[in-house]
């Protein structure tokens, strides 16, 4: 009897050592890789250039098990959802200097990527958004930033350049997630799309969760 993979054994192995491998993934390629895909039903990971290389330049094939070995640090890399391909589906923010969240709760997006990357810990977050920044997470300051009155999420890991997230922007670049209250929609880099069956989402409820429980440890250790 087999046991097939979920798309839930997928992603936790993606936060144990998955994305440490692709981190070092794509370093015998002409052009850095700005995305991934890894199929649940059989580990293979696909690596997409970055935009100009064209859309069908380089692509990068593997096995799972044929990826480099665990490096030090997952940079700016977040797994955005799982495709209607039945695929796991992550972004290199370190190769996209800006990229839009459009949608109904773009919020709810934006803090399933920042709860990622803080795990990092050279990667801090300043916002002007109090519905992100407002929570106590450490390395994640809610702070103003020029911008025109633009919900902007700014993510720096001592690397240049920085990452800018902007929140339902009057206008979107080539880069940029639209995803509806259901958590399905689209990520688009450039000439590529792929179609979410489900974005990674972080509602009000679970982000005053956690919040409360955040604000109860820095009471526990003032008081110790």
């Amino acid at each position: 009897m087999t046991t097939s993979v979920t798309a839930e054994a997928a992603m936790r192995w993606l936060h144990d050592e998955g994305l440490a491998r692709l981190a070092g993934t794509g370093g015998g390629t002409a052009e850095a890789l700005c995305a991934f895909t890894i199929e649940v039903a059989t580990g293979t990971v696909i690596g997409y250039p970055v935009v100009g290389a064209g859309p069908g330049a380089d692509v990068l094939t593997l096995a799972a098990d044929a990826l480099p070995a665990p490096q030090p640090s997952v940079g700016r890399l977040v797994i955005v959802g799982r495709t209607f391909a039945e695929s796991i589906l992550v972004v290199d923010l370190a190769t996209v200097p800006s990229i839009a969240i459009d949608g109904a709760v773009p919020e709810a997006t934006a803090r399933a990527w920042v709860l990622q990357l803080l795990l990092n810990p050279q990667v801090t977050i300043t916002t002007n958004s109090g519905a992100i920044g407002g929570a106590g997470l450490p390395r994640c300051s809610h702070t103003f930033i020029p911008g025109g009155g633009a919900t902007i999420v700014n993510v720096d890991d001592k690397r240049l350049p920085v990452t800018a997230i902007r929140l339902s922007p009057a206008e979107n670049g080539p880069d940029y997630a639209d995803i509806a209250a259901d958590g399905t929609g689209e990520l688009y880099l450039g000439p590529r799309c792929w179609r979410l069956q489900q974005a990674l989402l972080v509602d009000d409820e679970k982000w005053r969760s956690l919040a409360a429980t955040l604000e109860q440890e820095q009471e526990q250790e003032q008081t110790a």
